[in-house]
This record gives structure tokens, C-alpha cells and sequence, in this order.
């Protein structure tokens, strides 16, 4: 039994204390936080935290583009990327003339709108003392403003020419 006792409490050949004494006499002492204090009364602030030190400027991915960013870009590349194909494709854009009719109707619409929106403006009440009613009124005044300005166009122009979109168009 006495023995038995004896495995349980096995003495180890580990010396802690000279461990601790070797690793203290190796180690560095601790660096004090760089701290600015402002006021004369001691009110110290951490300069990593205020913005005063570089920090990010020493990173090793400062002013890269990040990969998921890079991914998503050679993504919408390649997708743009038109693939040469025995068919050749080209972008043209189409351009029509309004003939005097297709003026004339479009003038005449304008000039209708005009009136209407004249009308409703007209029906406003003449003070606007609350924010709704001034902006409803400064809308409405923007509304007859832009069609002045497009009826006054097309009067002054006979000739129009309307460029659309551009078109895939085989040839």
C-alpha cells in the first residue's frame, strides 16, 4: 500500500522557481501606452486612439484595391466583354427626323399642358402659409418653367432631329 502511495505523489524533476527566474531575467519590461495630456491638471488621451499616430497608413494592404472588390470588377469585365463571334456586331445609333406634323402635335400636346398645369396653378390659394402648400406651389411654378423652356425650344427650331439609344444592329 505504501507503495501505491508513493506513485500518486511522484516528486518532479521541474524547478518553477528557476524558471520563473530565467524567463524574468530574459523578458523585456512593458512599453507605456504613448498617451498626450492636454490640460494642466494631467487629462491624459491614448494618441492610437485619437487619430494622431498613422496607423493604417503602415498596413501592409494600404491603398490596394480589397479582393472582393477586385473579384466583382474582373466579374463585370468579363461580362461586358463582348465575345467575337463569326457575326460581327456593331453599335449604331439611329437618328429619325420629326417631320412638321410630328412637330406640330408635339407643340400643340405641350401647349395643352401648359394650360392645364397654368390652370391647376391658377387655383392655388394665394398665400402659402403652411411647408406643403409652398412646395406643391414652388413644383408647380418648376413644371411651368421646364415647359416654357421646351415649348420655346421647339418653336425655335424647325428642323428636329431625335437620336435614340444606341442599337445592337447586324450588318
Amino acid at each position: 500500500m505504501a507503495d501505491s502511495l508513493e506513485k500518486l505523489f511522484v516528486t518532479r524533476e521541474k524547478n518553477f522557481i528557476k524558471q520563473n527566474i530565467l524567463r524574468a531575467k530574459r523578458s523585456y519590461p512593458a512599453e507605456p501606452k504613448q498617451r498626450s495630456i492636454d490640460t494642466r491638471y494631467g487629462d491624459t488621451h491614448e494618441l492610437k486612439r485619437s487619430g494622431l499616430l498613422p496607423i493604417y497608413v503602415h498596413k501592409e494592404n494600404y491603398g490596394k484595391i480589397p479582393r472582393c472588390i477586385a473579384k466583382v470588377h474582373t466579374r463585370v469585365e468579363t461580362e461586358t466583354a463582348e465575345p467575337f463571334n463569326g457575326d460581327e456586331t456593331s453599335k449604331v445609333s439611329t437618328c429619325r427626323y420629326i417631320d412638321k406634323e410630328e412637330r406640330k402635335m408635339l407643340l400643340d400636346g405641350m401647349k395643352q399642358r401648359w394650360e392645364e398645369a397654368m390652370q391647376r396653378f391658377r387655383r392655388l390659394p394665394f398665400l402659402a402659409d403652411t411647408l406643403p402648400k409652398a412646395q406643391k406651389k414652388a413644383r408647380m411654378e418648376r413644371e411651368l418653367q421646364q415647359l416654357e423652356k421646351d415649348i420655346a425650344i421647339i418653336e425655335q427650331h424647325p428642323h428636329i432631329y431625335v437620336y435614340d439609344d444606341t442599337i445592337n444592329a447586324q450588318n
